[in-house]
C-alpha cells in the first residue's frame, strides 16, 4: 500500500476553512456516542465489523444513519423491500449451512432499523442472532454490489465522477458547519504512476491498486482528527466497507484521546477490542516510503447510488441486484504540521518517487548494469 500522495490530476474541494469552532460544533467531544467511538476506530485500525459481537446503538436514527451512510434511504419503500430481500437471503444461507433457527423477532422484524436494534439489546438469544443476520446482510449487500458494477457498461471515468461529486458536496457541507479542514483533495492515479506502482509491488496484479481514486484531507491539529473521521464516516462513506488490513495510522494517539477525555474514558472497558491492541492490524509498510513519513491512510468500497444508469436497463437480473455499487476509494487524513513535514526531505513526494523508480529499475534490470552496447539503462 502506497502512503505517499500523488499530485496527478489532483483537485482541491476545500481552501482554508474558519477553524473558529465553538463548544458545540465539530470539536466537541460530551456527545460522542460510544457507538461513533467504535466507528472511527474501526477506520482507524482496518478492523472488520463481521468481527464485532454487538452494535452500541440506543436508538432508531442512530440505525437509519448506518443505512443513509450505506446509501439506503430509509423512508424509500423499494429500498425497504431491498433490505427484506438481503434479510430473507442471509437467514436461508444460515439455515441451509449450518441449520441454525431463528426467533419469529429475526425473521418478522418489521424494518432493519429493528433488526439493528435488537443487535444493541441484551437479550441473551436475539441479541447474538440479529447480529449474525446483519453480519451476512453485510456480506450479501456488497456482493450483489460489486456484481451490478461488473455487469453495468458504465465506465470508470462515470464512476469515479459519481465518487468526486459526492466528495465535494460533503466537503462544502463540512466548511459549512465549520469543521477544521485546511485541505480537501481529490486525485486520480495516472496511467504511469499505476505502472510504476505495479512495477514496485511483489503482487503485480491491477486489481490490487486501491488509490486509482484518493481523497487528502489536512486538518488544522491533530485533535481534529477524530471529529472529521466521525463526520465523514458518517456522510461519504460508511465505516462497515473499510477494507481490513489496510489502514495506517501515524498521526492520531486513539488511546490517548480515550483516556484524556473523562465522557470518553468510561466508554473503554465497553469496546469491543481491547485499547491496548492498537497496532496488531497494520500493514506492511510500502518499501519505498520514508519512516518520516506521517499519515492516516485507509481503503473504503465506498457505495454509490446509480439510479440514473439503471432507468436505462429493464433487466430483471440487474433489478435484484439493487441500485448501489461500490467503488474501492483511498483516504489520507493528517493534520496541518504532520503534511508540512512530509513535504520535506526524505518523507517528501519527490524522494518516494526517486526511491520508487530506483527499486523499479532495479527489477526490471535484475540489477545490470548495461542493457547491451548502448550504454547504462
Amino acid at each position: 500500500m502506497t502512503l505517499e500522495h500523488d499530485v496527478e490530476n489532483e483537485t482541491s474541494f476545500v481552501g482554508n476553512a474558519d477553524l473558529l469552532v465553538g463548544r458545540n460544533g465539530p470539536l466537541a467531544l460530551d456527545d460522542v456516542s460510544l457507538a461513533e467511538v467504535e466507528q472511527v476506530r474501526l477506520i482507524l485500525r482496518g478492523g472488520s465489523v463481521v468481527d464485532w459481537h454487538r452494535l452500541n446503538l440506543t436508538s432508531v436514527e442512530e440505525a437509519s444513519q448506518i443505512l443513509r451512510s450505506n446509501e439506503f434511504v430509509p423512508d424509500d419503500e423499494r429500498d425497504q423491500q431491498r433490505l427484506s430481500d438481503i434479510r430473507r437471503r442471509a437467514i436461508d444461507y444460515l439455515h441451509r449451512n449450518f441449520q441454525i433457527e431463528f426467533a419469529a423477532e429475526i425473521t418478522g422484524a418489521p424494518r432493519t432499523e429493528d433488526l439493528m436494534l435488537l443487535a444493541a439489546g441484551r437479550d441473551p438469544v436475539l441479541q447474538p442472532q440479529a447480529c449474525m443476520v446483519l453480519k451476512l446482510m453485510h456480506v450479501i449487500n456488497h456482493i450483489d454490489g460489486r456484481e451490478l458494477l461488473f455487469m453495468l457498461p458504465v465506465s470508470d471515468r462515470d464512476v469515479f465522477y459519481l465518487v468526486e461529486e459526492k466528495a465535494t458536496r460533503v466537503a462544502d457541507e463540512m466548511r459549512r458547519k465549520g469543521f477544521p479542514i485546511v485541505e480537501f483533495a481529490g486525485s486520480r492515479k495516472s496511467r504511469d504512476s499505476l505502472i510504476t506502482k505495479l512495477l514496485s509491488k511483489k503482487q503485480s496484479i491491477a486489481a490490487q491498486i486501491y488509490d486509482k481514486l484518493r481523497f487528502r484531507i489536512v486538518t488544522a491539529t491533530a485533535p481534529d482528527v477524530f471529529p472529521v473521521l466521525r463526520y465523514l464516516g458518517q456522510e461519504l462513506f460508511p465505516f462497515n466497507y473499510t477494507v481490513p488490513g489496510e489502514s495506517i495510522n501515524t498521526v492520531f494517539d486513539f488511546p490517548k484521546m480515550m483516556a484524556s477525555n473523562p465522557h470518553l474514558a468510561q466508554m473503554i472497558p465497553s469496546l469491543q477490542v481491547d485499547i491496548e491492541s492498537e497496532d496488531q492490524m497494520r500493514p506492511a509498510p510500502n518499501e519505498a516510503t520514508s519512516v518520516r513519513f506521517r499519515v492516516i491512510n485507509f481503503v473504503v468500497d465506498l457505495p454509490i447510488r446509480i439510479d440514473s444508469y439503471l432507468s436505462h436497463y429493464a433487466d430483471p437480473t440487474l433489478a435484484a441486484l439493487g441500485r448501489i455499487v461500490y467503488v474501492l476509494t483511498e483516504f489520507q487524513v493528517l493534520d496541518l504540521e504532520s503534511h508540512l513535514a512530509n513535504e520535506r526531505g526524505e518523507a517528501s513526494h519527490e524522494k518516494y518517487k526517486a526511491r520508487q523508480r530506483a527499486k523499479v529499475k532495479h527489477r526490471l534490470v535484475r540489477g545490470k548494469k548495461y542493457w547491451g552496447q548502448k550504454g547504462e539503462l
